[in-house]
């Protein structure tokens, strides 16, 4: 028998025409895939990114160990998932109208999968679309950027904050600032500004010691974090200097603040 050839015995096990070509191109697919002799399979298993193959109603054609790794699953059970399985954003006919969609260009962004075990990570996603044997199949290729989004985070708290109290620094809060100030003069909105200092400061240091006006910086910017709109930005202008930006406020909400 042909090396592909569908066995005669399969219509007599319940399957339809359909079914045994379906059955057969999945078989022409995995050998392909896992023949340990073509360079198809090196590129595919010895790939450090995850590699998935989708048919055009979302389902997995194949697979490769570091996908299933990725998602937490067994290669045989990553195999017997739909693409909206894994999706964080899309529902399962929102993804199959993306998948008719996708063509030999492709696309390149930045998504969320879900893993097995429901935890979240952020992936990096590269496809492109082929026909093989009359049928669309979607390659995709997936690398987990999960720790650089969180490096990424650390390095932009890190630019944006003041170590000491959590509040904005005044780089920062002068970039909101000039932007509030533009959205304010655009929409002909009130805009108001809150400055106030923490009186009779350096006594405390001079008498406690700086450990102590460290304390006393903290606690009245905790405060002020969690007293504040979210729209509202709270900033350390320096020393014992601070500053609220309370955007679409009048002169009278904000001394009601």
């Amino acid at each position: 028998m042909p090396r592909h050839q569908l066995p005669e015995t399969a219509t007599a096990h319940g399957l339809d025409p359909e079914q045994a070509r379906r059955l057969l191109e999945q078989s022409a697919v995995r050998e392909l895939i896992r023949d340990q002799d073509s360079l198809w399979h090196i590129l595919f298993e010895g790939s450090r990114d995850g590699i998935v193959v989708l048919d055009q109603e979302g389902r997995v054609y194949e697979a490769n160990r570091r996908f299933a790794t990725m998602l937490g699953y067994t290669l045989e059970e990553v195999r017997t998932l739909h693409v909206w399985d894994w999706d964080n954003q899309f529902s399962a006919e929102e993804l199959r109208g993306m998948i008719r969609q996708i063509d030999g260009t492709g696309q390149h962004f930045e998504t969320q999968q879900v893993r097995r075990d429901g935890s979240v990570i952020d992936v990096e996603l590269s496809n492109s679309a082929t026909m093989f044997r009359g049928q669309k199949m979607i390659f995709c290729i997936c690398r987990d950027i999960t720790e650089r989004k969180k490096a990424e985070a650390r390095i932009h708290l890190l630019a944006t904050t003041d170590s000491l109290t959590g509040l904005l620094n005044r780089g920062e809060f002068g970039r909101r600032l000039d932007r509030e100030i533009d959205r304010a003069r655009r929409y002909t909105t009130p805009l108001s500004l809150i400055l106030y200092d923490l009186d009779h400061f350096k006594r405390v240091n001079d008498s406690f010691g700086h450990p102590a006006g460290d304390e006393v910086l903290r606690e009245p910017s905790r405060l002020v974090r969690e007293k504040v709109r979210c729209v509202d930005c709270a900033a350390r202008g320096g020393g014992e200097e601070f500053i609220v930006l309370l955007p679409q406020t009048g002169l009278e909400g904000a001394t009601s603040t």
